[in-house]
């Protein structure tokens, strides 16, 4: 091989390297929760092109990988996930893809209405987030209001905080 070709199909492999690191070539996680007491794990992942972001949300026990949702055109503001049981709820605040709002039994191996795990996702939210009833009432008591960036280009305590636990 010529030195031309072969500088050509380096640069070509470190650009490929470096761009699937970033998440525009593979599917990158962004965030994670562990079941308590349990093998599953619920990750919410993001792919992004030249244009946008795709997110999906997995469920990973042993070696199966289950995706619930795919969302695209989304910018990840916040996510926060809670585990009842074998059941999770996820939460992600995708920006201009809205909301993605799921729910998944482990256990049974499906998809189950995402009100089964509404109420735990809120109370972790206040917990971890240390949401003070002032915050709460100002969004009508609602913590995934509260969680919910607006897009009108002021900061966002949710948004902030989030960025600051997991960057991406």
């Amino acid at each position: 091989m010529n030195i031309g070709i072969r500088l050509v199909w380096t640069a070509s492999s470190l650009t490929a390297l470096l761009i699937s690191g970033c998440g525009i070539l593979s599917w990158r996680e962004v965030y994670c929760a562990n079941q308590p007491h349990g093998s599953a794990q619920v990750c919410v992942e993001e792919i992004c092109g030249l244009a946008d972001c795709s997110v999906r949300i997995v469920v990973k026990r042993g070696w199966t990988k289950t995706q619930i949702p795919l969302a695209r055109g989304c910018v990840i503001d916040f996510v926060q996930a809670a585990w009842v049981g074998s059941t999770v709820g996820v939460f992600v605040d995708g920006g201009t893809c809205q909301q993605v709002r799921a729910a998944y039994d482990v256990d049974a191996k499906r998809a189950v209405p995402f009100q089964t795990a509404a109420d735990a996702i809120r109370s972790v939210i206040i917990q971890d987030y240390n949401v003070s009833p002032d915050e709460l009432r100002a969004e009508g008591g609602d913590a995934l209001k509260w969680a919910t960036y607006p897009g009108d280009g002021q900061p966002r305590r949710s948004k902030d905080e989030f960025g600051k636990r997991y960057p991406h």
